[in-house]
């Protein structure tokens, strides 16, 4: 069967565009975000380190924000990398199986059915998280700011604070790329669920 032919064509360039905006996510947004991931776990150790006398100077509440906000930070945005991967891995499977597949493409449906529910729930999930990756960056964002406003002062007693204006510049970055990739890949998770409709809706000739 010529590709033109081949009714999981169209399924294939769907996937093929989703998988696009997701790598795209994982270029220019999450890749973008590990230096200030490193730089924020750097400065976090040293918080640890002078909570008690940082938290007389700052109060209780900014020092909690900025250890417990970073540690769930790390823990979420290291799981949307690893589960970003895991979806455009479920895409090129797919778009593997399509490929293979004009000879026969009736044989496929039933694995393309079953794949392309993975990859939604997959995409679901990865919205879902960065969407809670928004949250987390506000209080840590707060924090770094009012302590950005006293860094002559705590510079003081802790030298390391003088690299807090650095950090709370990536910090900032990383939450206006986060925002700014929610609206695509909002828009993206509507393409995803017509996919599921347009791939439950192939029939066996």
């Amino acid at each position: 069967m010529a590709e033109a032919e081949n009714p999981l064509t169209p399924i294939h360039d769907k996937v093929v565009k989703i998988r696009s905006s997701l790598y795209d996510f994982l270029r220019n947004v999450l890749t973008k975000m590990r230096p200030v991931l490193r730089s924020l776990v750097s400065f976090m150790s040293e918080v640890r380190k002078a909570a008690k006398d940082l938290a007389k100077a700052v109060g209780d509440q900014v020092v909690q924000n900025i250890i417990t906000a970073g540690d769930q930070l790390l823990k979420v945005v290291t799981f949307v990398d690893k589960q970003v991967i895991e979806t455009i891995k479920m895409a090129d499977k797919i778009l593997a199986i399509i490929r293979k597949s004009n000879s026969a493409p009736e044989k496929a449906f039933k694995i393309v059915k079953t794949m392309t529910a993975r990859l939604a729930k997959l995409f679901r999930t990865v919205l879902s998280k960065v969407f809670e990756v928004v949250i987390v960056l506000n209080p840590i964002d707060i924090a770094l700011s009012l302590i950005n406003t006293m860094k002559r002062m705590l510079q003081m007693v802790f030298k390391w604070v003088g690299q807090v204006g650095q950090i709370a510049s990536g910090v900032k970055r990383a939450k206006n790329l986060i925002k700014k990739s929610v609206k695509l890949l909002k828009t993206e998770a509507k393409e995803v669920t017509k996919l599921v409709k347009d791939v439950n809706k192939l029939k066996p000739a």
